[in-house]
């Protein structure tokens, strides 16, 4: 009896050992998310890819990830936008900046892959991390944000024949969620995708 006991013991282990081994081979090892480019005072990297993208027409979203209506803003430009044109000549550009709360750089990140998903990355989609909100000051003074506010929570299209000198590129067309614009622009998911329909048309998209 103790013998067949010993026998019944070795099995079960080996059975669990087998199920261990099995099991970690089955379950994928956690990823470490890569961190998005963090923006410069200059917007290098948004500038250079902006302007290698010339030939292209680009969107550029800058939101809160924060701010629940920038994550809808988001889904909008996906459903509207993303979703609705397969050309490879559109590019879109998702900057994050944390100006609803405050948000350190290491936070920021976490709170962009997060909500990444809203506007996937992938060969048309890159987004960015710009901790000072860069990139929402500079356009806070192209469209006019009431108190020299920085721009976020805005939505700005551009035609492929746009390039980034000196200064931003003032955008061909634009979209908002903010209190103090212009209520015409506030954000409408098939307006802006028309928008975006003509100026791909006009590189024959």
């Amino acid at each position: 009896m103790q013998i067949q006991r010993r026998k019944w013991h070795r099995r079960a282990a080996a059975f669990a050992m087998a199920a261990v081994v099995l099991l970690a081979g089955s379950v994928p090892a956690v990823s470490q998310d890569k961190p998005y480019p963090e923006l410069d005072q200059q917007l290098t990297a948004l500038r250079n890819q902006f302007n290698a993208d010339t030939g292209k027409v680009r969107v550029l979203f800058i939101g809160d990830p924060t701010c629940p209506p920038c994550r809808h803003g988001a889904s909008v430009i996906q459903q509207n936008v993303v979703s609705k044109f397969s050309s490879d000549k559109l590019a879109v550009y998702v900057v994050w900046v944390p100006l609803l709360n405050l948000q350190d750089p290491a936070t920021l990140q976490r709170h962009a892959h997060q909500y990444a998903n809203l506007i996937p990355p992938g060969p048309r989609v890159t987004h960015y991390s710009d901790p000072e909100a860069y990139s929402g000051k500079r356009y806070g003074s192209i469209l006019r944000v009431p108190y020299g506010s920085p721009a976020w929570d805005v939505y700005l299209a551009f035609s492929a024949d746009a390039r980034w000198g000196d200064a931003a590129p003032i955008p061909t067309y634009w979209e908002h969620q903010l209190g103090g614009l212009d209520s015409t622009r506030y954000l409408d998911g098939p307006r802006f995708e028309e928008e975006i329909r003509k100026l791909l048309g006009k590189i024959g998209q």
